[in-house]
């Protein structure tokens, strides 16, 4: 079976709610992090075999529809494209299948993206088209709270996570703080440079540039998230110690062993396995270990081979709930998790544009393991309504970035 080599992996910056990013369409931000990751490989746009794009709130694009042909056609592709929606999960689930397409001999070069603009999710006006005989007709908010008819708020199932497990908010509150704190620390160092692609806004007096994630306050600390209240009807959830709603992109280019050897591609990173998976709907919490446990039992590797983790902060309490599973009671297992687990800052600081996110997981870990001269790393995430994703990358010793 072929081989799956990850050429490249950019984003763009994250930007605030209604913030710099919000004047761009989610194709936009995807295009400009495409362009990046395409450049990076040095591959032509017309080498690509497949689009394969996740984004979870189409009505946001700019017709609600075919994310991934509309961007291959803007970026000139005029190739294959498949459009994912697994909710938070898409851009993973849109890796997964990239890779799967590879292995199976059915495309070459892949292009990966992801994208979200939560700025620019329009409110609903559910029935509207049916006729409205009398009285207001209420307008719905998509995004405020996240939540799927017939279940519970996604906050009120972490929260519940985080109960079940032993997880208490000034953990959750600690933990949100270390996200914002170890950002700064890698912005400060540079480490975050190699993934970055720089967003231009036009504008009449010359274009905007946004070229640094605008949520994160790397001066936050545990005392000052304590004061903050609880939202959605939670006990222990709040603004501090969850993610913002957030607009951004990402992308990374999957190339097969062979291509890469013939076109004379540096890789990355390789892809050694990848997995999906669910829990009940209140297991969002755990389902990014029982992902992460399925792709290292594919590899035949153990939690204890990873050198470095990301796990999406949906909320503070999904990473701190999965490494409590994935230890599995061993104590001194779980401190040695945590301290390899989003070493840069997570999606509490940089913010969570829920299309592009697990993409970005996998960029981070790609750069990172790199900048420290290889290893083998693992990206997890969860989706609503408790699906999974996860994949692992190898970096050798010697590929780009890695001496």
């Amino acid at each position: 079976m072929e081989k799956t080599i990850l050429a490249s992996a950019r984003r763009t910056p994250f930007g605030r709610y209604l913030g710099g990013l919000a004047g761009l369409d989610p194709v936009e931000l995807a295009v400009t992090a495409c362009n990046a990751a395409l450049g990076d490989a040095g591959i032509p746009a017309e080498a690509v075999d497949l689009l394969v794009a996740g984004n979870c709130f189409s009505m946001s694009l700019p017709t609600a529809s075919v994310a991934g042909r509309q961007l291959g056609l803007r970026l000139g592709i005029d190739r294959f494209s498949a459009s994912v929606d697994t909710a938070c999960c898409s851009p993973m689930t849109a890796l997964r299948l990239a890779d799967q397409a590879i292995r199976l001999g059915e495309a070459d070069v892949v292009l990966v993206a992801g994208m979200e603009s939560m700025s620019r999710v329009p409110h609903l006006a559910r029935g509207l088209r049916l006729g409205v005989k009398a009285g207001a007709v209420q307008l719905q908010d998509p995004i405020f709270p996240i939540e799927y008819a017939g279940f519970a708020p996604v906050a009120v199932d972490a929260e519940r996570g985080a109960l079940r497990y032993g997880i208490d908010r000034a953990a959750m509150d600690a933990f949100a703080a270390r996200s914002h704190r170890t950002w700064g620390e890698a912005v400060a160092a540079g480490r975050l440079a190699a993934e970055l692609a720089r967003v231009e806004i036009p504008g009449r007096k010359g274009p905007q540039i946004v070229d640094a994630d605008e949520q994160p306050r790397p001066d936050t600390t545990a005392e000052a998230l304590a004061g903050l209240k609880p939202i959605f009807g939670t006990a222990s959830i709040t603004a501090g110690n969850a993610p913002g709603l957030n607009d951004g992109a990402a992308a990374a280019i999957l190339v097969s062993g062979r291509k890469a050897a013939e076109m004379g591609i540096r890789p990355l990173a390789a892809i050694e396995a990848a997995a999906g998976t669910t829990s009940t709907p209140e297991g969002m919490s755990w389902v990014p270990a029982l992902a992460l446990r399925a792709a290292l039992g594919r590899a035949g590797r153990t939690v204890s081979d990873l050198d470095l983790i990301e796990i999406n902060e949906a909320f503070a309490a999904v990473p701190l709930v999965s490494l409590r599973v994935l230890a599995d009671g061993d104590g001194a297992l779980e401190s040695r998790l945590h301290e390899r687990t989003n070493v840069n800052g997570g999606a509490v600081a940089i913010g969570h544009p829920v299309g592009a996110s697990g993409l970005r997981l996998v960029a981070t870990l790609a750069h990172e393991l790199a900048r420290r001269g290889g290893g083998l790393g693992a990206a997890a995430i969860c989706g609503g309504l408790a699906q999974g994703e996860a994949v692992l990358v190898r970096v050798q010793p010697g590929q780009r970035g890695g001496e």
